[in-house]
């Protein structure tokens, strides 16, 4: 049998549809003829549902003009091109004759009518099948069809064709075609196809020459112009395609920028920071003289500043006028939005696809594997699918990506000129997106990790009054964007910057946001030292990053916006009462708290201010804040010890203590959080994390969690191991819930008026049904876990487990959510259908349509009586609805005001006035009821986001029994004996205590220390006839180093609640472990391994916890000389 049709991967079926982009940025004073044939938007279901989710791409590239780049289509076969111009359309042509066609047509060129697209397409006929007597048809698209020549309508197309050249313009067209009952009403449903992304000037540089066979790769043929066609063809199935409509002209050339960092950022503000090499080097690099002058040595910003000014900035660029006289509107479009963001790469949504051009090109090759369009400019692409992607992976790899949606359809943009007299030839787009590793909320990448990407910004105040020994006061923002979570704090610090220090090694940012040259060369050592490679953005002063003042008016504007719109559905008055008081009643409690402060309070607003600026130029400043979670940042500084929650464990401690990575390749494995890592969730293992990085330092409370934990073993453990099952089938549901919140705000991608292909609405049904099914999940098991209540007395769980205390009461709310509608039958099918009673605008609809339809079957009885035949019917052709057909013998009675419509054989069919009537009533009434499905599932979103605090508190409910139980396992996991430790009431007139019989290492094991065992130590340190220290001796590989980690981290495993391997152990609080352990410098801040040695070593005060090893270890030969 012959090979089926090959998967188009949901997209047009052209060899290389994107070509049509090369008229975009093409400018010519030639007008051009407007293509030949129309095609149809492809609306419709894709018979090859299955693309290869790997594609970056799915156009064809063109090859590159050097011989020496590969090109996959250097091995096609050469094509015909047709005549471009006006050129008439082809002749009619009577079906082939009844002809039995065999294997003496192979390898012949072949034109097939295609009636319902109204459109020939070529191709070549590649084989025959005997069996059914069909020929496979592959079209110059690269589709393939059996067909049975003789019963077709085909034309035999001669192998010389003359060639123009020219450029395509868009043909997209949105129209969907469906299936009817008579084939010859449904040609009528696409005579109103139109483009969904052309522009006017697109078509202005169509230049006529003659050119030879070398230069095919250059031209663009009438066949493949045909970028969208119908694919129902009589009866068959429907077929997806795209087009993007939007191009690039060859000359339009960009230079290899050099790299320009941004107020000393490590990132280069063009995206680009290797030059391109190679054949691309040779294809590209030779238009940088003479098209991008302004980019070289008199490269100005936009306001005309060079890079020597010390208000340069290197983000934005000054163009020329004479270069911009030379731009066609498309490329001045685009120049416009990267001449203000040459810090990011662009992508530019054009038809379905996302183009990326000139400098923004090279990313798109070097980092997303996109292939080079033909021509001598830079130009590579994805569809639309692919966005969340792609996006992704550039935000990783530390790019700024812009992202710029059409907000404009042809249609509009036609409309707008003829009502305003605009002069616009392309259609609007707008920055819609600003995508960085901090502002990520979704993504493949994204959901496989569950440790949070935290956006910090900082500034810096330096103080010294004689009184106080620290003399740096710092603000600190820091947000979990994917989850609307922000802590801030304001901390006073030493000149070592040590609790910067611990914050950043505890947090890790991805991306810092800071003011431009303020803070001190010691903060900006700290942030080098103690981060992995984040993305910086250094701000401006004030206009950027804003001080306290700027930043408590806008917080305030925005909580006046939010406050006003939720009470003006309510009461307008209250609303009006609220904006005019102070603003300080409609903020979250702890912004009141900090703006109340004052002075006091002012860095770490400026702080804020700073993160909000950067924020709502990404469009997530009043998304975040409408849902936001504010924490207050703990205390970590040097004050009062009875006033201190947490233990305080700084960068060395956490380094070399391998808490969270390991020395060896920075990941998680053989780490203290590995070992106690047995979470199901991922927003259980968040809370893990930071229930490690800050250990309980209150006695109380340790006992608490001592007894959860307890209470979670024994008798408990199978329920607790079921309640693991349970959640080991949830999403992420505090990112996910986050992503809801966002959604239910028309803004950024999710405007209105921004023009997406992909089904966005579906997505978002699917995210809030499965929001809807993991709260109810949560919900039911949490319940069942109830039931150890009876078997513990811990108060913590019966806090958590308790509702209406720790477990909030949502069953009713989810029993509103299930009565409004089918679940399952939303998900399958991604329309909601709400039930009776549930949506007022829905069911007045359908009141209307039933009354309607009730109208029109009481008419047909009228007309049956009127007429005296009970066999008068109504039937539908085509468009045509409710026609009254009545038999031709009848038609004499008939009254005149009747309107023909349609008829067969013996039968006429009719509209009465009373019908007409009717039907405009009906068509009204069905777009209504249209009207609110389509506005149905955002109504039911913002009433699930009313409730947004409840889903918070389940979400921390279930994360803290997750936590509770995976610390309950761990012991399991732990060689030789385990106890809970015995924690003993901290008083300042008492000496710390430790003492442990048996110790063993939590993480080590016999097993990995090949044929040796691993010996459990006894260690006794302070309290009552103790000394307060060890000297510890021995020779090398003897252990020492082992059991200095193994004490630490037996003191953070007591204090975290966790059992502890050994037979006793007994502590009173430990409130902060300094760790001076291995030969380590800081050359990147300048400091070598004995001052380090030296650094840390001050820091170490008398009531902390310390380990030290090999202390000044550089310099004992000198001493042992003298």
């Amino acid at each position: 049998m012959a090979p089926g049709k090959r998967q188009n991967n949901g997209r047009s079926p052209l060899v290389n549809p994107q070509r049509q982009i090369t008229s975009f940025f093409s400018k010519s004073n030639s007008p051009s003829p407007s293509p030949t044939i129309s095609k149809l938007n492809p609306n419709k279901s894709n018979s090859n549902p299955n693309p290869n989710p790997n594609s970056n791409s799915n156009r064809t590239p063109s090859p590159s003009p050097s011989p020496t780049t590969p090109s996959p289509l250097q091995s096609n076969p050469k094509k015909s091109r047709l005549v471009i111009g006006q050129t008439p359309s082809p002749p009619p042509s009577t079906p082939a004759a009844a002809k039995s066609y065999g294997e003496d047509v192979l390898r012949k060129r072949i034109r097939v009518y295609w009636p319902l697209d109204k459109a020939w397409y070529e191709g070549c006929v590649k084989s025959f099948d005997k069996e059914c007597n069909k020929h496979l048809v592959q079209y110059d698209d690269g589709e393939d069809e059996l067909l049975d020549l003789g019963k077709e309508k085909i034309e035999w197309v001669q192998e010389s064709v003359s060639l123009l050249k020219r450029l395509r313009r868009d043909s997209f067209k949105k129209v969907v075609v469906e299936d009817d009952e008579e084939m010859e009403n449904v040609e009528d449903e696409i005579s109103d196809d139109r483009s969904d992304s052309s522009d006017d000037d697109w078509n202005k540089n169509v230049g006529k020459e003659d050119v030879s066979e070398d230069e095919e790769v250059d031209l663009v043929d009438e066949q493949e112009n045909k970028v969208l066609r119908g694919r129902k063809r009589k009866s068959s199935g429907v077929k997806k395609s795209k087009s993007d409509g939007n191009a690039v002209n060859a000359d339009f050339k960009s230079p290899i920028i050099k790299p320009v960092k941004i107020f000393g950022s490590d990132k280069l503000s063009n995206g680009f920071d290797n030059p391109v090499m190679g054949d691309v080097s040779e294809r590209f690099s030779a238009r940088e003289a003479d098209k991008f002058h302004f980019l070289g040595p008199d490269r100005r910003d936009a306001k005309r500043r060079r890079p020597g000014d010390v208000y340069y900035d290197p983000r934005t660029l000054y163009l020329p006028p004479d270069f911009l006289r030379n731009l066609s509107e498309g490329q001045k479009q685009w120049w416009e939005f990267k001449s203000k963001h040459m810090d990011k790469v662009i992508f530019f949504k054009m038809g379905k696809f996302y183009e990326l051009f000139e400098m923004d090109a090279h990313v798109g090759a070097k980092e997303l594997d996109l292939q080079y369009m033909k021509g001598e400019q830079p130009h590579c692409g994805f569809p639309e699918r692919n966005f969340s992607m792609n996006v992704e992976k550039l935000a990783r790899k530390g790019y700024r990506v812009l992202v710029v949606e059409q907000t404009e359809t042809p249609e509009q943009l036609e409309l707008r000129r003829k009502e305003k007299g605009s002069k616009d030839k392309v259609v609007k787009r707008e920055i819609c997106a600003v995508v960085t590793k901090g502002t990520l909320t979704e993504g493949e990448l994204l959901s496989a990790n569950p440790d949070a990407s935290y956006l910090m910004a900082l500034t810096e105040s330096n103080q010294s009054p004689a009184s106080q020994s620290t003399d740096r006061c710092f603000g600190i923002c820091v947000v979990d964007v994917a989850t609307s979570r922000i802590i801030l704090g304001q901390v006073m610090d030493d000149l070592d910057c040590s609790v910067l220090c611990c914050l950043l090694s505890e947090l890790r940012p991805v991306e810092i946001i800071k003011p431009a040259n303020m803070l001190s060369p010691e903060t900006e050592r700290a942030i080098l030292r103690h981060t992995r490679n984040p993305l910086v953005n250094d701000l401006v002063p004030l206009s950027e990053f804003w001080d306290a003042e700027t930043t408590v008016l806008e917080i305030k504007n925005i909580y006046n916006r939010i406050t006003a719109e939720s009470l003006n559905k309510a009461d307008s008055n209250v609303a009006n009462s609220q904006a005019e008081g102070d603003g300080l009643t409609c903020l979250p409690g702890i912004l009141s708290e900090l703006i109340s402060t004052g002075d006091s309070g002012s860095q770490v607003l400026s702080a804020l201010g700073g993160t909000l600026f950067y924020l709502k130029k990404s469009f997530l400043d009043e998304t975040l804040l409408r849902f936001a979670k504010f924490e207050l940042l703990p205390c970590s500084g040097f004050g009062d010890m009875a006033k201190k929650p947490y233990m305080v464990l700084d960068a060395p401690a956490l380094e070399n203590l391998e808490v969270f990575e390991n020395s060896r390749s920075g990941d998680s494995s053989g780490t203290l959080y590995a070992q106690l890592n047995h979470c199901v969730t991922a927003f259980g293992k968040r809370l893990l994390r930071t229930w490690l990085a800050r250990p309980l330092y209150n006695s109380g409370l340790i006992r608490e969690r001592q007894d959860a934990v307890a209470g979670l073993r024994g008798v408990n453990q199978p329920f607790a191991l079921e309640f693991r099952k349970a959640l080991s089938r949830l999403p992420d549901m505090e990112r996910l819930l986050a992503r809801l919140f966002a959604s239910s705000e028309a803004n950024g991608r999710n405007s209105n008026k921004v023009v997406l292909y992909e089904d966005a609405a579906k997505k978002q049904l699917q995210e809030f049904i499965s929001a809807l099914h993991g709260c109810e999940l949560m919900d039911q098991a949490c319940s069942s876990l109830g039931a150890i209540l009876e078997n513990t007395e811990s108060r913590q769980l019966h806090h958590i487990l308790t509702p209406g205390k720790g477990l909030p009461a949502i069953v009713s709310i989810l029993k509103h959510f299930k009565d409004a509608f089918d679940w399952v039958e939303a998900n399958n099918s991604g329309r909601i259908i709400p039930h009776g009673g549930v949506d007022m605008d829905y069911d007045s609809a359908c009141k209307k349509v039933k009354e309607i339809e009730a109208s029109l079957t009481k008419h047909l009885k009228e007309q049956r009586k009127l007429l005296g035949d009970t066999s008068i019917t109504y039937v539908t052709i085509g468009k045509d609805l409710y026609l009254l057909e009545v038999p031709e013998s009848l038609r004499g009675s008939v009254p005149r005001d009747y309107e023909l419509r349609s008829s067969k054989k013996g039968f006429f069919r009719y509209w009465t006035p009373n019908i007409k009537k009717l039907l405009g009533e009906l068509s009204q009434a069905e777009s209504e009821k249209e009207s609110a499905l389509k506005s149905i599932l955002q109504r039911l979103i913002g009433q699930f986001c009313e409730h947004h605090n409840k889903w918070r508190q389940m979400v921390a409910a279930t994360a803290e029994l997750d936590a509770l139980i995976s610390l309950a396992i761990a012991s399991d996991f732990y060689e030789g004996p385990t106890c809970r430790p015995v924690i003993l009431d901290s008083c300042s007139n008492e000496e710390p205590y430790i003492s442990a019989k048996s110790l063993g290492h939590p993480v080590l094991r016999s097993d990995s220390l090949g044929k040796g065992e691993f010996v459990p130590n006894d260690i006794t340190i302070g309290g009552h006839g103790n000394a307060s220290f060890i000297l510890l001796t021995g020779p090398n590989m003897g252990g020492k180093s082992t059991l200095l980690r193994q004490v630490c981290l037996a003191v953070i495993l007591a204090q975290v609640g966790a059992d502890v391997p050994a037979e006793i152990f007994e502590i009173s609080p430990v409130d902060r472990i300094f760790v001076r352990m291995g030969a380590k410098d800081h050359i990147m801040a300048g400091q070598s391994t004995f001052l380090t040695e030296l650094s840390e070593t001050a820091l170490m005060l008398v009531r902390f916890f310390c380990s030290l090893n090999q202390l000044c270890r550089y310099i004992h030969h000198h001493l042992y000389k003298y």
